[in-house]
């Protein structure tokens, strides 16, 4: 079983370079010393979308290694010392915990 963290978001108006500078130098290397987090990775909006009018342009997904989901986001939660920018936009935002629900296919 497999479960996600994913954080969908944006940065405040004008400061897209220090919202990523903050997010791949910083953020991410400070959930991963949370117990719980096993990896983490960010992704931009692709320009070519099947819905037009995304909300979001910037995800985050971090991958937890623990049968103890709500004590990892405890972790996270308690983690008072993670610096925060100031450059990442906190009122709109999108965060959910996706659990597998079967096994991943491949393509042949």
């Amino acid at each position: 079983m497999k479960t996600l963290y994913v954080v969908r978001n944006n940065p405040v108006a004008g400061r897209e370079d220090e919202f990523n500078d903050w997010y791949n130098q910083v953020h991410l290397q400070e959930v991963l010393k949370i117990d719980g987090f096993l990896s983490a990775q960010r992704f931009c909006l692709n320009e070519v979308q099947l819905v037009p009018g995304q909300t979001f342009g910037y995800m985050a997904l971090y991958e937890i290694d623990s049968q103890d989901v709500a004590g990892t986001l405890a972790n996270l939660r308690a983690a008072t010392w993670m610096n925060v920018s100031d450059a990442i936009d906190l009122e709109n935002m999108d965060i959910s915990v996706f659990t597998t629900v079967g096994d991943q296919l491949l393509s042949i």
